[in-house]
Formats: structure tokens, C-alpha cells, sequence
């Protein structure tokens, strides 16, 4: 993403009902899994809003973040949490160093390589370690957001299930979430994609809304990934996944 995004994401995420969402899932799957201590890696970690809240929540982690841009790394520098600047392909950490790595909306950069990522992912997490994956859903619903913040493809869950397997992960675990506005999104993001003039400037839809808004639509969204991940709807503009390194087996169950 170029440097304008990166600002923008700074701005937006901390209350963004979406990102609420999202740290709010990957929580849950952090105190269950890690039970408040261990390794972690926010592969792509951004401008460092998902390291920032589990510095405030999950304070017996030892907490890592990597992001090949500079621009996002300042602004985690800036939050106060801990990044590196580095490529995925190519960690500068140890094999077998970490208990979890999250890869949150990053797989589907068109700068990212899947599988030279997950090969990393892979050594760098322990036997038995955790990887949390979210990814954006269905090419259907690509749009000019996609082309703003350079995203290259979409994905269901069973295609993710397959690469992680590929890539030396087990007990896949993987729900759609964000379903309720999965009708008005695809509508949105055709007209985009038709609409766009081809010299117009390239944003994305991030936007924060008035606190009234924002706290409707979190309600909105905390029963929409309730429902997406004990009724397994088959759709929504997210997937989420959580998978194991192959080896000494982790705490399991669904998610």
C-alpha cells in the first residue's frame, strides 16, 4: 500500500467497527490457544493496531511485528509496539522461535508470494505453534477497494484449508464471517469496478464513522460472526482460519 493508506489505516483502525471485529476474534482464539503467555508474530503487522490492543490485553506475551513497509513500521514505532522492517519471504527471525503467528489480511497482496509466506510461517512457529489467518472472500466481490490497498485475490475457505495443508498445517479450522452485509457490499463493489474513470484516484472504502454508527454496526457484526461460526454460513466478505504447525500436538476444539 502506498503511504496514504498506511495514514489512513492509522486514523481509522483503533475504532473502526470492522477492525473491533476482527482483534476481537483473534483474542479469543489467543486466550485459548496461548492461555496469556508465549511467542507471537504479526506477519504483516501493519500500522500495528492488533499488537497495540493484545499489548493492553494479553500483557504475558512476548509480542513481535514485521512489515516490509517503513511507513507502517514508524507508525507502530509511533504506537509504541515492537516492529521490524523485512520481507515475509524471508524472516529475520529463528526456525521454531514463535507459539503463534498471525497473518491478518495479508496473503492477498499482490507484493506477497503465498507460498514462499507460509513456508516462512511455518519455520519460524514451533512445532505444535498456532497460525491465525484472515483473508478478504470471494472474488465476486472485488472492487476498487482491492486495487487501492493492491490486493491481488480473494478466497474461500476451502481453497485456504488446502494451501495450509500444502504448506505443513493440520487441523484446519475455518468459518466466513461479516455475512449480514455480503448482498450490499457485492452490489457496491460491481458498480466500482464499472464505474471508475480510469485517471480517477484509487482509495480505499475505509472510513470512520460517527460513534453512534460504529457501536450499531459492532453490535451488528459480534452476532453475524456468532452465528457465521456455529452455523458455518457458507458466505461473507472475510474467512478466518486457524491451523497448527504439524508436530507436538496443541490444545484443539472448534473455533
Amino acid at each position: 500500500m502506498n503511504a496514504a493508506e498506511y495514514d489512513l489505516l492509522r486514523s481509522v483502525e483503533d475504532h473502526h467497527w470492522w477492525y473491533r471485529l476482527l482483534r476481537g476474534q483473534v483474542m479469543r482464539v489467543v486466550e485459548e490457544k496461548l492461555r496469556g503467555c508465549g511467542r507471537l508474530l504479526d506477519a504483516g503487522c501493519g500500522t500495528g493496531g492488533m499488537l497495540r490492543h493484545l499489548q493492553k490485553h494479553a500483557s504475558g506475551l512476548a509480542l513481535s511485528g514485521l512489515d516490509h513497509s517503513q511507513a507502517a513500521v514508524r507508525h507502530c514505532h509511533e504506537r509504541g509496539v515492537p516492529a521490524v522492517e523485512g520481507s515475509l519471504h524471508d524472516m529475520p527471525f529463528e526456525a521454531g522461535f514463535f507459539d503463534m503467528v498471525l497473518s491478518l489480511d495479508v496473503l492477498y497482496h499482490q507484493a506477497v508470494e503465498e507460498s514462499r509466506a507460509l513456508a516462512e510461517m511455518n519455520r519460524v512457529l514451533k512445532n505444535g505453534g498456532w497460525l491465525v489467518v484472515n483473508l478478504p472472500a470471494f472474488n465476486c466481490l472485488r472492487g476498487s477497494h482491492d486495487d487501492a490497498v493492491q490486493g491481488a485475490r480473494r478466497y474461500q475457505a476451502g481453497e485456504i484449508g488446502a494451501k495450509l495443508a500444502h504448506h505443513g498445517f493440520e487441523g484446519v479450522c475455518s468459518h466466513y464471517w461479516n455475512a449480514w452485509p455480503f448482498l450490499p457490499m457485492l452490489l457496491w463493489r460491481q458498480v466500482s469496478r464499472n464505474q471508475r474513470h480510469p485517471q480517477q484516484e484509487l482509495k480505499s472504502d475505509l472510513t470512520l464513522q460517527p460513534a453512534w454508527l460504529a457501536n450499531l454496526l459492532y453490535g451488528i457484526g459480534v452476532m453475524d460472526v456468532q452465528a457465521c461460526r456455529s452455523l458455518h454460513i457458507p458466505f461473507g466478505s472475510s474467512v478466518f482460519a486457524v491451523a497448527r504447525k504439524a508436530g507436538t500436538p496443541g490444545k484443539g476444539g472448534r473455533l
